[in-house]
């Protein structure tokens, strides 16, 4: 690859994020003022064999699974700082009873089904285990905008 072929591409994948984020309420595009996207080839993490996405400090870096999209698993990183950061405990609470109405549910993890919610509820192409009409509800509906 050539530096200007580089640049393009760079160039684009920037124009990729700030699309993604235009599609997202204010309040959750604002958490991720500052931040850097990275991605990185490979269905997993570099040296994590446990994790296709990770935030560290204001860097946030994806892997590309087989299984799902990079904007799905980009919204899914943007999900945990809105489940950190704009989630109160009541709504959490609130997100646990609705969580359990997905029969499609395989996780007994609340944060991990919020950001797989999350991530279906905003994604171009959401994958059907994770976009249930309550899930979505609740995402449009209760989490703070």
């Amino acid at each position: 690859m050539n530096f200007s072929q580089f640049l393009f591409e760079a160039e684009e994948e920037e124009k990729n994020i700030q699309a993604m984020l235009k599609k997202l309420p204010k309040k959750h595009a604002a958490l991720m003022k500052g931040f850097r996207f990275k991605y990185v080839p490979g269905n997993v993490l570099p040296g994590d064999d446990e994790h296709i996405g990770l935030i560290k400090g204001k860097v946030v870096t994806v892997a590309g699974p087989w299984n799902y999209g990079r904007e799905f698993t980009t919204l899914h990183e943007i999900g945990h700082m809105v489940w950190e950061k704009l989630m109160t405990p009541k709504l959490k609470k609130a997100w646990t009873k609705v969580a359990k109405k997905n029969p499609k549910q395989n996780q007994d993890h609340d944060e991990e089904n919020f950001c797989m919610a999350y991530a279906a509820t905003y994604t171009k192409h959401p994958p059907l285990t994770h976009h249930h009409e309550a899930w979505v509800d609740f995402i449009k509906n209760e989490v703070p905008k």
